[in-house]
């Protein structure tokens, strides 16, 4: 069979517009949903931070947990931008969006290999297109959840490090291994990338690599755990007990999102599907014989579900198991984004037989993207102005007991860090002017995290 030319010169230029659309959309909302200001888990690092310039313990203050997670990147930036640039939040706002992009860089640049000739555009435009869904970017616009984009950029990269050929595989391993140890200092979550790395190297009977990853994830593993007995901070406090099966159901929500969330109860369902479509994946496909492509595709698959069971074993008794925070979902684009992959070689199958079709079906999919942006744009918009109004709300000294979900647990101590800043001048702007009153539904499908 001959190989597949790809779309016609139509069909390529509608998927390329909307595929510039799609990241024109993704970008605005960078801007349109950030927010700058102190609220929430940033009051304890400016706490943090302010203990540093007193007691100079640099160590202490990049190390030591918060919520379990020790959050290096987190603090180093936060430290530059308050001593470089004036704690405006600039800083660390354009390094959560380079760190958004990044992922949507490596993810297409997987998508476009598998996808070879002819269809790189839709392989690789695609899986970028997966990893800047709208409701994603609200983990690279508000500082609070930067953690997630600091510790997936690394953890993609480790996995693509792992996969894609060198010419040079002491130094590539030796690479992956750095950007593994990397992604867990910018959250625990990203401990969930060994066990990726090596189910992986297990897969595909690469005996010395799966060893070597198996000891350093051992060693380091052991090294994250010290300092895990420091106090809790935050109000964050698990149950003393946690059932099974609320474990298990919110393992199976989580893996819904972000669609599970607006399906009024029954996300468990898009969970249970997207479940079946991994597992399938994991053990039929990235075998040895496969190429890089297609074994990066399942280590990526592993990276999430991993991360589904972490966040069932950790977060199950803290957050209702039907209402999984959408702001984890950007944990399951690498998952997203393998399936695609592993798709591609039938849709390119398919492409050879039938190209008409097919290239009406591209551009069906970009009107598809391109309305799935625009419902999830909607979503972050007003998610992040609800934010931002009880952020302005508690600057103007208005009180009301959401604030203590919102805002902190403790009001009295979130206004004397906010004198303490706000005489510093450190965060104390935004890039847009506070939101109006509130609208009748909040979010897409009208839920709201």
């Amino acid at each position: 069979m001959a190989e597949p030319a790809g779309p016609p010169p139509w069909a390529r230029l509608v998927f390329a517009l909307a595929l510039g659309a799609y990241g024109a959309i993704a970008a605005w909302l960078v801007w349109r949903t950030s927010i700058l200001e102190p609220y929430s888990d940033m009051f304890e690092w400016m706490a943090r931070w302010y203990r540093l310039r007193a007691d100079g313990d640099l160590g202490r203050y990049l190390w030591a947990p918060h919520n379990f997670h020790h959050l290096v990147w987190t603090f180093a930036v936060l430290g530059l931008d308050i001593e470089g640039f004036g704690g405006s939040g600039y800083f660390t706002l354009a390094v959560g969006a380079a760190c958004f992009a990044a992922i949507a860089a490596m993810l297409a640049a997987v998508g476009a290999a598998a996808a070879g000739r002819g269809l790189r555009l839709v392989g690789g435009g695609v899986a970028a297109a997966l990893g800047l869904m709208g409701c994603h970017v609200l983990d690279a616009s508000a500082v609070i959840n930067m953690t997630y984009v600091h510790a997936l950029v690394f953890a993609v990269a480790a996995v693509l490090l792992a996969e894609a050929p060198s010419r040079w595989p002491a130094a590539r391993g030796a690479a992956t291994l750095t950007c593994a140890i990397a992604a867990s200092l910018g959250s625990a979550a990203g401990l969930a990338v060994w066990p990726a790395l090596l189910g992986a190297g297990w897969k595909s009977r690469r005996r010395g690599w799966t060893l070597a990853v198996l000891a350093v994830g051992l060693a380091f593993g052991a090294l994250y755990a010290l300092g895990e007995a420091a106090p809790n901070q935050t109000g964050v406090h698990p149950p003393d007990r946690v059932h099974a099966a609320e474990a298990a159901l919110l393992f199976v929500n989580y893996l819904g999102l972000p669609w599970a969330r607006g399906l009024d109860g029954a996300g468990w369902v898009a969970g249970l599907a997207v479940l079946g479509m991994a597992v399938a994946a994991v053990a039929l496909r990235g075998r040895r014989a496969a190429r890089w492509p297609e074994r990066a595709a399942v280590a990526l698959i592993l990276f999430s579900l991993a991360t589904a069971a972490m966040a069932g074993l950790a977060r199950a008794g803290v957050v209702p198991a039907d209402r999984v925070p959408i702001r984890y979902a950007i944990f399951l684009a690498p998952l997203h984004a393998g399936l695609w992959v592993l798709a591609l070689p039938y849709l390119r199958s398919v492409w050879g037989r039938r190209p008409r079709t097919m290239a009406g079906a591209t551009a069906a999919l970009a009107a598809a993207m391109l309305l799935h942006q625009a419902a999830m744009a909607v979503y972050a918009v007003r998610t992040a102005d609800a934010s931002l109004r009880a952020i302005a709300d508690f600057r103007a000294g208005r009180r009301t007991p959401s604030m203590s979900v919102t805002i902190h647990p403790d009001l009295a101590e979130a206004q004397a860090l906010s004198q303490r800043m706000r005489r510093d001048g450190l965060y104390q702007r935004e890039l847009r002017p506070d939101p109006g009153p509130a609208p009748q539904r909040i979010g897409y499908f009208g839920f709201m995290d």
